[in-house]
């Protein structure tokens, strides 16, 4: 089988999508050929059966000349192909349309975010199959759609060899609202003084939009109201690969995301064995009831951060993942459910 994937990155350093260098890998493992369109092209390791090309070539690049490059692409690329996989892109797939439609080629997109518009809404009626983690992850009623979970490196992120020292409790993701880091911080602030003098609370992540950046701000405030600037750490975005270091230092990762969606960090941390505290509806089916949160208010995160912190690893949570979230597991079935089409 000859499959064609179209993303956005192909870059190990990427802080956002580095994780996906490892589903080329494992799409390279199992197939004869994988080509890879990526709009941005950037350190790679990837075996001589993936074929990878880039999009953007310079930073003066302008919209006109990336596109079409890419349609150059797709009419070399589509033909040989016996399947197209486009990741997390509904625009792509509106782009490759005149080609998978004249060549008869079926397109599955996988999509795991909650915004649906009007480009998700065109792509769905032209793909064969969409894929995602959850109902949460895809909102948008479709008779085309394949609930197949996330994917976790396990072989990435394993247990530490030796329990931490000290204590760090840790939470990553978008710089964001919806994330409420806001109640994670006042809930650390209330937890402090029954913590370890040195405790630290690491924050990995960045803002992307401007309300982001005043939201950023809103925690700094309160970071300074409650006098723990010595003790939080924001981070920053990372790339995929650093992040297993933060997960097996840390003794506790904190979860407050309303979303509603599975967030791959969580289930990271849980390969890790690290115990995780959340308040999240996306996680009493996955979690061991004692790590919920049913409120999730600031006492609630309070009071399990003074239960837990120093719980130490707990295997139940990476046998979880690696019974129903191993990466090679879903592409596995990704590569099934092509194979019916």
């Amino acid at each position: 089988m000859r499959l064609l994937i179209i993303t956005q990155a192909v870059d190990l350093g990427d802080t956002n999508l580095g994780f996906f260098h490892e589903w080329i890998l494992r799409f390279s493992h199992a197939l004869e050929f994988v080509d890879v369109i990526a709009q941005r092209v950037g350190k790679h390791h990837l075996p001589a059966n993936v074929g990878v090309f880039g999009v953007k070539q310079r930073e003066s690049d302008n919209r006109i000349i990336k596109l079409w490059r890419m349609l150059k692409l797709l009419l070399h690329l589509v033909p040989s192909s016996d399947c197209v996989f486009v990741h997390m892109a509904p625009a792509y797939v509106i782009i490759a349309w005149p080609f998978t439609f004249f060549y008869r080629k079926p397109v599955v997109l996988w999509y795991v975010h909650k915004q649906v518009d009007w480009k998700l809404r065109i792509a769905e009626k032209m793909v064969r199959r969409i894929i995602s983690a959850s109902p949460e992850s895809f909102r948008l009623k479709s008779n085309k759609l394949l609930l197949l979970g996330h994917g976790i490196d396990t072989a990435l992120f394993t247990e530490p060899r030796t329990e931490p020292q000290g204590c760090i409790l840790f939470t990553a993701g978008r710089i964001s609202r919806s994330k409420n880091l806001n109640l994670l911080l006042e809930g650390v602030a209330m937890a402090s003084l029954d913590l370890p003098t040195n405790w630290k609370f690491v924050v990995s992540g960045e803002p992307i939009t401007a309300d982001d950046r005043v939201y950023l701000r809103e925690l700094l405030g309160i970071i300074a109201h409650h006098g723990i600037g010595e003790h939080v750490v924001f981070t920053g975005g990372l790339p995929h690969r650093e992040m297993l270091g933060h997960y097996q230092l840390a003794v506790l990762f904190l979860h407050a995301s309303t979303t509603g969606s599975i967030d791959k960090a969580v289930l990271e941390a849980m390969s890790t064995g690290l115990p995780v505290i959340s308040s999240s509806e996306a996680f009493p089916t996955i979690l061991p009831k004692e790590y919920v949160l049913t409120a999730g208010t600031a006492e609630d995160f309070c009071r399990a951060i003074k239960l837990h912190w120093n719980t130490g690893r707990d295997p139940r949570l990476r046998k979880i993942i690696e019974e129903r979230f191993d990466l090679s597991r879903l592409v596995s079935r990704i590569i099934g459910s092509m194979k019916e089409l």
